[in-house]
């Protein structure tokens, strides 16, 4: 991540989306499981609240740009007069908000942003990794209410849940994906290596046949 001092009042912030997967989080993550952009909001912010840069103790505005290789944060502390009244906003907030409000604001944006890149964008598969059979037990069981089309596969040590999204819309994909996320880890592993290197274990209605067994 890159940060650049504007003046004593601003800062201007940059990660790329490699620097987010470099975290430890996938694109997936990020704009459909909360949790996990929580995590990354909360550790961009652990590395500008330092002795090198402003403190964020106190009313700041918060802008954020998405663009096709990362997000640009710009981070502006409020100007403080003579009688240390933090009233004052530098930019386009005329009223003071309480830090824990500013920083809400900021992971709310930070969800917005990231997820403008693929709104319009249909979302044709999702894949999920994990070791163990059991921890697909319970997400088939609640899964298996949408009738949504899935897989398992198993690839290297590990299974692949593929789950089909073609046949739903952005939010229903999006909610379906939320989902699995609670249970089982994203994975970066395309469809057509599982395909090829992977050994089918149920080629479809995975989630039907999960919960007929457990």
């Amino acid at each position: 991540m890159d940060i650049e001092r504007i003046n004593e009042n601003t800062l201007k912030l940059f990660i790329t989306y490699s620097d987010i997967e470099d975290r430890g989080y996938s694109r997936e993550e990020i704009w459909y499981n909360r949790a996990k952009g929580e995590e990354l909001f909360w550790d961009v912010i652990g590395e500008v609240n330092t002795e090198d840069y402003f403190d964020l103790d106190g009313p700041i505005w918060i802008h954020i740009n998405a663009s096709e290789v990362g997000l640009e944060v710009v981070v502006t502390r409020a100007s403080v007069n003579n009688d240390s009244d933090a009233s004052s906003m530098v930019g386009p907030f005329e009223e003071s908000h309480d830090i824990t409000d500013q920083l809400t604001d900021m992971e709310e944006a930070l969800f917005n942003s990231l997820g403008k890149n693929k709104e319009e964008e249909p979302i044709e598969n999702a894949r999920f990794r994990f070791k163990d059979i059991d921890e697909l037990v319970p997400l088939a069981r609640r899964a298996s209410l949408f009738g949504v089309k899935s897989a398992l596969y198993q690839c290297e040590g590990y299974y692949y849940l593929v789950v089909d999204l073609l046949d739903l819309d952005q939010q229903e994909a999006k909610n379906m994906i939320a989902l699995c996320s609670e249970y089982l880890s994203s994975s970066k592993m395309t469809i057509h290596r599982l395909e090829e290197y992977g050994e089918v274990i149920i080629s479809e209605d995975c989630f039907e046949t999960i919960a007929s067994y457990f």
